[in-house]
C-alpha cells in the first residue's frame, strides 16, 4: 500500500499562511480604534533559549533577552529566566520558574511563575498553549502584583526544514496597587515569523512582533518589533517554550 496522503500540501499551506498574515497585517492599525494617545515606537528584542533534557520526564531551560527601543537606538530591557519542567506525556507539561526584568529606565521586576503547556495538532498548524500565573515583585512597590499570562503558538511546515509561526498572548494583572502596572489587561501582543530547522538542536527564528501596552499614568505604547529567536535543545527535540 503507498502512504497516506497528506493533510495540505505545501501549496496549501502557503496560502493558508498568506491568509494569516493578511489578516495580521491590519492588526497594529487597531491602536488607534481605543486609544487616541499612543506613542509609537520601532524596536529590536533579539533572544536565546536554551532546553535540556533530564531524562524522558525532566527537563531545564535557560533564557536571556535583550530589547532595545526608540527606533532601535537605546536599551528598554535585558531578561534573564531560568525554568524547569516535567513532562506528564507528549502534549503536556508543567513548569515553575524565575524571571528577573533589568529596565534601563523603570523599576526592575523579578517574577516567579507556575505554567501550564498544552501541545496539540490541528489540520495545517500545530497548537500549543501556554497558561501562566506570575507573582511579580517591583522595585518601588509594595507587595506582590500577580498576573495571567495566556499564549497560543501555531507552526505549520513549509518543506524540510522552514516553518512558519503565529502567536497570540495576552496579559493580565490581578490586583491594582495604586502604583506599577495598571490593573485588567496591561498587554496585548500579536506574532509572525519565520524559522529554519539549522540543525538537529538549534532553530532560528525572524519576525515581527506587536505589542500593545497600558501604562499607567503614561500614554499607551504601541511597539513595532523585530525578533530575533535562537533555540537551542540538547536533544534532537525542539520545545516552543521560547519567549519572555
Amino acid at each position: 500500500m503507498g502512504g497516506a496522503e497528506p493533510i495540505c500540501s505545501l501549496e496549501c499551506r502557503l496560502a493558508a499562511v498568506a491568509i494569516v498574515i493578511a489578516t495580521f497585517l491590519g492588526a497594529p492599525q487597531t491602536a488607534s480604534a481605543f486609544e487616541s494617545d499612543v506613542k509609537q515606537d520601532l524596536a529590536l528584542w533579539s533572544l536565546a533559549f536554551v532546553n535540556h533534557d533530564l531524562g524522558d520526564d525532566w527537563s531545564l531551560s535557560f533564557q536571556t533577552e535583550v530589547r532595545v527601543k526608540d527606533e532601535v537606538t537605546s536599551l528598554d530591557e535585558a531578561i534573564f529566566k531560568l525554568g524547569g519542567y516535567y513532562r506528564f506525556n507528549d502534549w503536556l507539561e508543567l513548569g515553575i520558574g524565575y524571571k528577573y526584568i533589568y529596565k534601563n529606565d523603570g523599576a526592575n521586576d523579578n517574577v516567579a511563575w507556575e505554567e501550564l503547556y498544552v501541545k496539540h495538532p490541528f489540520h495545517v498548524f500545530g497548537f500549543t498553549h501556554q497558561l501562566r500565573l506570575e507573582q511579580r515583585f517591583i522595585q518601588d512597590t509594595s507587595g506582590t502584583i500577580p498576573r495571567i499570562r495566556y499564549l497560543i503558538h501555531a507552526t505549520t511546515p513549509l518543506g524540510p526544514r522552514f516553518y512558519f509561526a503565529l502567536s497570540e498572548a495576552f496579559r493580565y494583572n490581578l490586583v491594582d496597587k495604586g502604583t506599577g502596572p495598571v490593573s485588567g489587561l496591561e498587554q496585548n501582543r500579536l506574532y509572525a515569523g519565520f524559522g529554519v530547522h539549522a540543525s538537529k538542536y538549534l532553530r532560528v527564528e525572524l519576525g515581527y512582533l506587536w505589542r500593545f501596552e497600558l501604562e499607567r499614568d503614561r500614554p499607551s505604547k504601541s511597539e513595532h518589533v523585530i525578533r530575533v529567536q535562537l533555540l537551542f535543545a540538547t536533544k534532537a527535540r525542539h520545545p516552543s517554550r521560547g519567549g519572555s
